[in-house]
């Protein structure tokens, strides 16, 4: 797997070098258990979050937006032994809750997020084993009505099972959080944390349009 030469304060795994990967938008075909070849996956995407948010309480907000990653060529050939290294390098998602209004989701630019994805253990042997997910993620939370943008210090880890395909278009996921997942306000980034991230349920959708993404990132809320 090629290493990029990008510049990033801190990475939670290998870089992929996107310099010379084509960027996938639709139509695409992808076939089950064949590991494809390196590219950029412009994918649909919805998230709901649950937050505890200090002086305000539990707020539940459901998400829409894109991801953009950036995935390696794969270790290997065969679907059983390989491994696909991806970096998730842009995103944006908007929600809405009566709480605390408009949420929007980007990612953190000082951290890469990273994942994989590869054969359980003890899976190999199997006829078509289903692959497992995961990446860690640094986040922005941006809440205009409190004025505030909150991170995440601890890598958020978003996993998919049973993926068949790659990339998991389609497939449901989890983020992967102990009770809490503390996050701090970034005007403040030393001091105690602002909310809480105490759940998180996503769904990868299909490969969108560079003018869906554009949309997105001007503010309009798919449907």
């Amino acid at each position: 797997m090629a290493v990029s030469n990008q510049s990033t304060q801190y990475a939670y795994g290998p870089r992929v070098d996107r310099s010379s990967i084509p960027s996938l938008y639709p139509p695409q075909t992808l076939k089950p258990y064949t590991p494809p070849p390196t590219g950029i996956d412009n994918l649909g995407i919805k998230s709901t979050d649950t937050f505890v948010i200090v002086g305000v309480g539990e707020v539940v907000v459901n998400f829409k937006g894109f991801v953009r990653v950036a995935r390696s060529e794969p270790t290997s050939t065969d679907w059983n032994t390989s491994c696909v290294y991806t970096n998730m390098f842009e995103m944006c998602m908007r929600g809405q809750s009566e709480e605390i209004g408009e949420v929007i989701v980007t990612l953190n630019p000082d951290f890469l997020s990273t994942g994989q994805l590869n054969t359980p253990f003890g899976d190999e042997e199997l006829e078509n084993p289903s692959k497992a997910c995961r990446m860690a993620v640094g986040a922005f939370f941006s809440v205009p009505r409190l004025g505030k943008v909150l991170f995440n210090k601890e890598p958020l880890i978003l996993t998919i099972d049973d993926v068949k395909t790659i990339p998991p278009a389609g497939n449901p996921g989890a983020g992967l959080i102990h009770r809490m997942l503390p996050l701090f306000d970034r005007e403040d980034p030393e001091g105690t944390a602002v909310a809480y991230l105490t759940a998180l349920k996503f769904a990868m959708g299909t490969y969108i349009t560079e003018e869906e993404i554009q949309a997105i990132k001007d503010g309009y809320h798919p449907a």
